[in-house]
């Protein structure tokens, strides 16, 4: 996990060879492993690769297509969304019980799984519970059960025409193209003039801009004020969120900043001029997590709002977990089912519900209730 993709590329290599049965590596360059004649990541013994600029351009991509999404996270293949929302004052879901909200409001099943108080504490909610001025609800659900969940509270989707871009870095390049192809307008803005002129070569379509994204006169030039989303990925926490603050000020609707440093998250998330922010080292922490977990897991999402873990694991055929009611089973305290998958089909669990070998469970779990959860779900 080392800055130099070389060095991890040979460590990995170094490691299969001496008999390490697990092995992974940060690899920024998507030119080592894409050509029909290069050699494969298996081939040089690597488990897993991690690209922590592709992972953090579509979890930009995500946010960007989820307003007012503090954090969004995809399971199965997006068929499960995650998503940490904040309820702003007038939101028309608080002062309401959880079970009145799921038997009057909501059509499509959607499950809170933990509300953030704004004082702080994190609680796992009961029917009885209701969510209050200030609250960040983390809820599982389809997509359309997310969408209906935004529409209730007020939230307006619009479609993403225009996007701004600060730093022509990996990222901010691999986020441009996704974009692109979704069919946006992209504008980048690049401090280095070299750096601008290969991103004008490499891209197809965006505008490159050559200049200061915290100058005015540039984010005028950008059309920051049009603007569906910007993001700052320039490499330089400070001056991303400098970047966002100014871009905010100018009237982009949703402002994103890419940070490299995790203590910051705390302060930004206080920050009402920042819509959110991804970690490049919590993006890569999850899929570590992935590597090291027992059990038949295939994702793990390390939530930067609480101190949780959303985890995607596939029910083993003689695992502990099948044949048992939910509402009979133990399940360990402090973890819950947010969704179930079952050939194709999204079940939002209730206490009738039994898992069957094979079903795509997604967990919802704090610290100290993973490794609980992992035994149910392994084949014994």
């Amino acid at each position: 996990m080392t800055d130099s993709d070389e060095i991890n590329i040979l460590a990995c290599l170094v490691a299969s060879r001496m008999g390490v049965p697990t092995r992974a590596a940060r690899v920024s360059s998507v030119d080592y492993f894409t050509h029909d004649d290069a050699l494969s990541p298996k081939d040089v013994g690597i488990d897993l690769l991690i690209n922590p600029q592709e992972l953090c351009a579509q979890e930009f991509f995500r946010l960007l297509n989820t307003p007012e999404a503090r954090e969004a996270v995809d399971f199965v293949h997006g068929q499960v969304q995650l998503i940490a929302f904040q309820m702003k004052a007038g939101n028309p879901l608080c002062g309401r019980e959880m079970r009145e909200l799921r038997q009057e409001v909501f059509t499509h099943p959607l499950l809170i799984a933990a509300i953030k108080r704004a004082d702080g504490s994190t609680i796992v909610p009961t029917g009885h519970d209701s969510i209050h001025d200030g609250d960040e609800i983390f809820a599982f659900g389809s997509p359309d059960a997310v969408h209906e969940l935004l529409h209730r509270s007020g939230v307006t989707e619009r479609p993403l025409h225009r996007v701004v871009i600060a730093g022509c870095t990996r990222v901010g390049v691999r986020l441009a193209r996704i974009l692109e192809d979704a069919g946006a307008h992209v504008t980048l803005i690049e401090r280095d003039l070299a750096a601008a002129e290969q991103a004008s070569e490499t891209l197809r379509r965006a505008t490159v801009i050559h200049g200061e994204p915290l100058h005015d006169d540039v984010l005028e030039e950008a059309a920051v004020s049009e603007a569906d989303g910007f993001v700052s990925a320039t490499g330089d926490d400070e001056h991303d969120i400098m970047a966002c603050i100014a871009a905010k000020q100018k009237g982009a609707a949703r402002v994103l900043s890419l940070i490299q440093k995790p203590r910051y998250l705390p302060v930004l998330d206080a920050m009402p001029s920042l819509d959110g922010a991804v970690s490049r080292h919590l993006m890569s922490v999850g899929h570590i997590l992935r590597l090291i977990r027992r059990g038949e897991v295939i994702s793990v999402a390390s939530l930067h709002e609480i101190e949780a873990e959303a985890i995607e694991l596939v029910a083993g055929e003689d695992a502990r977990v099948l044949g048992q009611e939910l509402g009979k089973m133990k399940f360990p305290k402090d973890a819950l089912i947010g969704a179930i998958v079952r050939r194709g089909e999204v079940i939002m669990p209730s206490g009738h519900d039994e898992i069957q070998a094979g079903d795509r469970v997604v967990v919802f779990c704090l610290p100290q209730a993973v490794a609980n959860v992992e035994k149910l779900f392994a084949s014994r």
